[in-house]
């Protein structure tokens, strides 16, 4: 497994200002309040984005809030940088074995009807090391494709389980 290395403390305001930044949007059949439930619940993170999620603080969660994920051979250590119950999360990186200086994400969930949200997730990264010109845009585009299938797998993981409610 590669190396865990620190990154650099980004703001709030990264996942819009920094480099390489991406926003996908994806409408989801249940209402706002249970989108914010499945995202605040590690397991159902597996079955929607395929990684394992431990909370390594415990409830009730906010601003300075840990978690690690683990997936596809990579380990992240995150660090709530916003926290909006029921509408809004926002974490960094503080620790990763990507080659990444920076990376910070924002997730925010908004009713669009009784039962229906839309969610926004904006993320923002800065590469490290000299492979990054040459790995970097290909690594961003290949991130980007998941993404856009893994919040189409979370809007039918949302409108296919009850256990939220």
């Amino acid at each position: 497994m590669p190396k865990l290395r620190s990154l650099q403390a980004v703001d709030e305001a990264f996942p819009t200002t920094g480099p390489n930044r991406t926003t996908m949007t994806q409408p989801i059949e249940r209402p706002a309040e249970v989108v914010f439930r499945i995202l605040k619940d590690g397991p159902a993170w597996k079955e929607w984005l395929g990684v394992d999620v431990e909370w390594t603080s415990p409830e009730p969660f906010g601003v300075g809030t840990t978690r690690t994920v683990r997936g596809g051979g990579q380990v992240m250590e995150e660090y709530f940088i916003a926290w909006d119950e029921g509408s809004r999360m926002a974490f960094r990186f503080d620790a990763s074995t990507l080659p990444l200086t920076a990376f910070a994400e924002e997730w925010t969930v908004e009713p669009t009807g009784d039962r229906t949200s839309k969610l926004r997730w904006t993320y923002a990264f800065d590469w490290a090391g000299p492979v990054a010109a040459v790995t970097g845009p290909v690594f961003g585009t290949l991130f980007k494709l998941n993404g856009r299938r893994s919040l189409r797998r979370l809007a039918h993981y949302a409108a296919s389980t009850d256990a939220f409610n």
